[in-house]
């Protein structure tokens, strides 16, 4: 039987459940009365009978599938590879983007008669929908031309009609979401889907899956299934334009760097052109890694999170500029998106309608503002993206209730030393806490009786009944600084989520002796988290040598006396972006930020060996 879009999403959901759900839980899920959530379940049950007695309900509890794993892997092949997909009852929304779709596949006009022959609809309805496709195209800076006798065509730049074009193929996906991502593998299925309306696009799907299981994309560990998917559909729209000589503005042949060809989307991209014999276009490589997502560099991207926190704060009258915890969290999460070099997951958000229904006045004012300081396009500034940024004057928002602090202890063997810098280490990733006070294991009783604090946080194992103790590395990990915040959270009962990283700025009137501790403890902190990154690649007889030169460069950023401009730069040193953009963000974290000259000179210590053997022959 053939199932309608929401069916096969019903289909998925319910295979994915472990437990019942109610049809009240369903239609509030899928935006849609009770009553029409039962009507569609009346066509899910028959579509499960037809493979065996699993579909179950009962008033007042819900509906459930009775299966066990083996089985539910079988109905989701059944779902995703059977008849039902690829035979879907297409929604008017659906029609228009395949006819946008037929638009940008075709090189000239199309006529009403293709359209109706192409997508079996009737003159009327091709009529109306093409007042739809025109409403559509607008929101991309696109035209819909029309032309006596000729037929309509899309006009604008090129751009934008990729831009349209990957948007429609990620909401065409989106049609065979759910059970192509409860898949180990969603990638091995992907050619499994059908674009009947446009053959060309199934045509060069398959063949550049077909590449991708012969490179064994798998093993790319730097790039996850999503990114491999978005590095698809970017390579389809590439070479059904290219087909049709509709390069990106320019013919500028492509120049790629040692570490290019190592990657995952230069050898898609190589191979793929060379089978269609294209030449090789910078533009089209560019276009493959980011797409139209544009790129700000780390000074861009601060004035515009200050810029989008302004104006978030004015559309809703919060004061959202006084909390440098958002500036804080907001600048990490856009110099993640925005800096890159890489920009190929289309992030799946599951909060999009619970925040749009909830909190649809804030959703607004965060897509106003992303939508003017960073792109006026929505296939940048999509619901998912929109949403994620939300979430953090969420956070924000849910912030301002938390009125206390959990107080800690910090335990050593001699009560100061090493705790230290753990206290620095927590206080700088984990808001709401502060000193109660340092101990020894000797006094740790006499300080707890004295101190009474919410949490010790301790080097040594320390077992007591009346109050949590954590035990963490001398400098802490990841882990450690998890249990803590996790801790933290229990004590003053909120979400883990809500003590988030803070910015721990150095007072203008701290005393020398001050200053020093801080650049010891930074330096400690900078050179572990650099040390852990670079370790394979410096000689370990030049770990202590590497060591001091970390300890001098925080000292001369601290005091702003950064090495002379004129030095060997990134170029000379053949620097990775990924290296840059890694000692960017460990200086970043720690509040220190550090010049290209610098981090040319960091990044001298992985060639010293290198240089040494070049000296020997």
């Amino acid at each position: 039987m053939q199932l309608s879009n929401r069916q096969i999403k019903l289909v998925a959901q319910l295979l994915m459940l472990n437990n019942a759900i109610t049809t009240k839980t369903l239609a509030e899920q899928f935006s849609v009365s009770v009553r029409t959530i039962k009507n569609d379940l009346k066509g899910v049950q028959e579509w499960f009978a037809a493979y065996g007695e699993y579909y179950r309900s009962k008033p007042r509890i819900g509906v459930w599938i009775q299966a066990n794993h083996e089985q539910k892997n079988a109905l989701k092949e059944q779902l995703l590879h059977g008849s039902t997909i690829s035979e879907h009852i297409a929604t008017p929304q659906e029609r228009v983007e395949q006819i946008i779709l037929l638009f940008t596949v075709t090189g000239g006009f199309i006529t009403t008669q293709q359209i109706e022959n192409k997508v079996a609809i009737s003159k009327n309805t091709v009529i109306a929908d093409l007042d739809k496709v025109e409403h559509y195209l607008q929101q991309y800076q696109l035209q819909l031309e029309r032309k006596n006798y000729y037929g309509y065509r899309i006009r604008g730049s090129e751009l934008n009609i990729r831009s349209v074009v990957e948007a429609i193929l990620n909401q065409a996906l989106s049609y065979y979401e759910s059970p192509i991502l409860m898949s180990s593998n969603p990638l091995k299925d992907i050619d499994k889907i059908h674009f009947q309306i446009v053959p060309e696009l199934q045509n060069v799907l398959t063949t550049i899956t077909d590449e991708l299981k012969t490179s064994d994309y798998l093993t790319a560990f730097d790039f996850n299934s999503d990114d491999v998917m978005t590095m698809v559909i970017r390579m389809m729209i590439s070479v059904v334009r290219l087909s049709m000589n509709r390069p990106i503005n320019s013919y500028t042949p492509l120049s790629p760097t040692i570490e290019d060809k190592a990657t995952l989307p230069y050898k898609l991209f190589s191979s793929i052109i060379q089978h269609y014999d294209f030449p090789m276009l910078n533009d089209e490589y560019d276009y493959l890694l980011r797409g139209v997502n544009p790129r700000f560099d780390d000074q861009n991207i601060a004035r515009l999170t200050r810029q989008i926190i302004k104006a978030v704060g004015q559309q809703t009258g919060q004061a959202f500029v006084q909390d440098s915890q958002l500036q804080v969290n907001l600048f990490s999460h856009l110099l993640t998106k925005l800096s890159n070099k890489y920009k190929f997951t289309n992030e799946y958000n599951p909060f999009v309608k619970d925040l749009k229904k909830r909190n649809l006045h804030l959703f607004e004012a965060v897509h106003a503002a992303l939508r003017e300081y960073v792109s006026s396009n929505p296939a940048v500034i999509n619901d998912s993206f929109v949403a994620f940024v939300t979430l953090h004057f969420l956070v924000s928002m849910d912030g301002k209730h938390i009125t206390k602090n959990a107080r800690i202890i910090y335990v050593c063997s001699t009560g100061l030393g090493v705790t230290s810098l753990i206290k620095k280490e927590i206080e700088r990733n984990i808001s709401n806490v502060e000193i109660a006070g340092f101990a020894s294991m000797n006094n740790v009783g006499e300080k707890i009786a004295a101190l009474k604090p919410d949490l010790l946080v301790s080097i040594f194992p320390i077992t007591r009944q009346d109050i949590p103790v954590i035990q963490v590395n001398p400098l802490p990990s990841p882990d450690d600084l998890r249990r803590i915040q996790e801790a933290v959270a229990q004590i003053l009962d909120v979400k883990p989520d809500s003590l988030t990283q803070v910015s721990v700025g150095y007072k203008g009137d701290d005393t020398v002796e001050d200053i020093t501790h801080t650049l010891l403890l930074t330096g400690t902190v900078i050179y572990n988290e650099l040390w852990r990154y670079l370790r394979t690649r410096i000689q370990e007889s030049y770990q202590e040598a590497f060591m001091i030169h970390i300890m001098m460069a925080v000292h001369r950023i601290y005091f702003h006396h950064s090495y002379d401009a004129q030095m060997a730069s990134l170029k000379d040193v053949k620097a990775d972006a990924t290296d840059v953009q890694k000692i960017k963000q460990i200086f970043s974290h720690n509040q220190l930020d550090i010049s290209t000259t610098e981090i040319s000179a960091i990044l001298q210590y992985t060639r010293m060996g290198e240089m040494g053997n070049k000296e020997d022959d």
